[in-house]
């Protein structure tokens, strides 16, 4: 599909530059015979009026040739006729043309013949104009090679030029198409990534509920109090189920643009000081040291339940992958936006996958991950709430200063 959907980029592409560039090349085309043909009439007009200005009986060169004259050149081949009101010759000048009487004959009958007054003779190669001068009529003609051969060499140029150029736009639309389509390439991987990620991570627990619930089938009669056990086990793998699924859906919304950017005031003060207090019992019992330093009256625009959320992700986090004895602090400062941090200390994170943290279902280390619990979406999350908050969040992570995950959030 990605394949197809590259090469239909790259023939809209080539089809608007090569329709762009073929009208312009057509006007270009057209313009240049315009010109050609004007600088024929040009002549014309020239040979009309200096042979009015000449005016002497036919054959005053003698032997029945035409007269040269001598003072006009034209780099286009031309001569003139002046005809009485008998329809006869009585002067005939050629301006850088060699003709005989009859072709002038000729080209006299077939102007007069086609009744205008300015046209083209094909079948003679020669462009023609007719202007009454008293009590003559002067026709002047000109070769049409000179234009045939210019429009030709601009027509040649022109097709030369587009299928240089075609070839050219063929490139840059394939480079192009690989540009446009990457997005949409990378956002398929990830789909796909995601829908395997999330179908493992729902498999998990139905897995262990349909084993469950078959004990449960196969000593249908026994008590429910004797299996307990199977029962809690069936409402734990419940309860996960519907963490993840809610998980999902909030990823989702925030997708499709389904949630609205909250607009209320909260203190994040506050907020930060309840975390804290609440993970003090975690941080107990896994044997950590928990350390606030938060400044007063710190307010931001925003859903105080999903900030609440994001601290609670980060302090979670903190809790999960510091060893024993380590210490856990969150610090929440203001100068010109609020910078909320947690930091733990512990094992760093590789720096190959702090770029991928706040992806969706990623896992630095899948193994102790999974021991630790979750589904690799709480930075996804938090990272979506910092984003829906118009602020960014940020990990640094080394072997000397721990981990540290900063938040950057405008001030209300």
């Amino acid at each position: 599909m990605l394949k197809r959907l590259r090469w239909k980029f790259t023939l809209i592409l080539m089809l608007l530059l090569s329709g762009v560039l073929a009208a312009v090349l057509t006007v270009q085309t057209a313009s240049s015979v315009q010109q050609y043909r004007e600088g024929t009439d040009a002549v014309l007009q020239t040979v009309l009026a200096r042979t009015q200005a000449a005016l002497d009986p036919w054959g005053s060169a003698g032997n029945g040739s035409l007269d040269q004259d001598g003072e006009l050149y034209t780099a286009i081949p031309a001569f003139c006729a002046m005809v009485d009101g008998d329809g006869q010759i009585v002067l005939a000048l050629a301006y850088n043309a060699v003709v005989d009487k009859s072709t002038v004959v000729r080209a006299v009958e077939d102007a007069l013949a086609s009744g205008e007054r300015e046209g083209r003779l094909p079948q003679l190669g020669l462009r023609y104009q007719i202007r009454t001068s008293g009590r003559y009529l002067a026709a002047a003609f000109a070769g049409l090679g000179w234009e045939r051969e210019g429009a030709r060499r601009q027509v040649l140029s022109a097709v030369m030029l587009f299928a240089v150029a075609a070839a050219g736009f063929f490139a840059v639309s394939w480079f192009l198409s690989r540009w446009l389509v990457r997005p949409v390439e990378e956002g398929w991987r990830s789909q796909q990534q995601f829908v395997a990620d999330a179908s493992h991570e729902l498999k998990t627990p139905l897995t262990v509920m349909l084993a469950d619930v078959d004990i449960l089938l196969a000593h249908g009669e026994e008590t429910v109090d004797s299996q307990r056990k199977w029962v809690e086990y069936i409402r734990q793998e419940g309860l996960r189920m519907k963490e993840l699924v809610q998980d999902l859906l909030f990823l989702a919304r925030g997708d499709a643009g389904q949630r609205e950017r909250p607009r209320e005031a909260v203190s994040l003060s506050d907020l930060c000081e309840g975390c804290v207090m609440s993970f003090d019992p975690v941080a107990f019992e896994r044997g950590l040291t928990l350390e606030s330093r938060v400044a007063p009256n710190v307010s931001v625009i925003g859903s105080g339940e999903d900030l609440r959320r994001l601290a609670a992700i980060l302090l979670d986090n903190a809790c999960k992958y510091s060893e024993p004895g380590g210490t856990v602090a969150l610090t929440l400062t203001a100068g010109d936006k609020a910078v909320l941090t947690v930091h733990n200390t512990g094992a760093p994170i590789p720096a190959e996958a702090q770029a991928h943290l706040f992806e969706r279902f990623y896992r630095a280390d899948a193994a102790r991950s999974r021991e630790a619990g979750g589904h690799g979406l709480g930075l996804s999350i938090a990272a979506a709430i910092a984003e829906a908050h118009r602020g960014k969040i940020t990990v640094s992570s080394t072997q000397r200063e721990g981990t540290a995950f900063t938040v950057t959030l405008p001030l209300g």
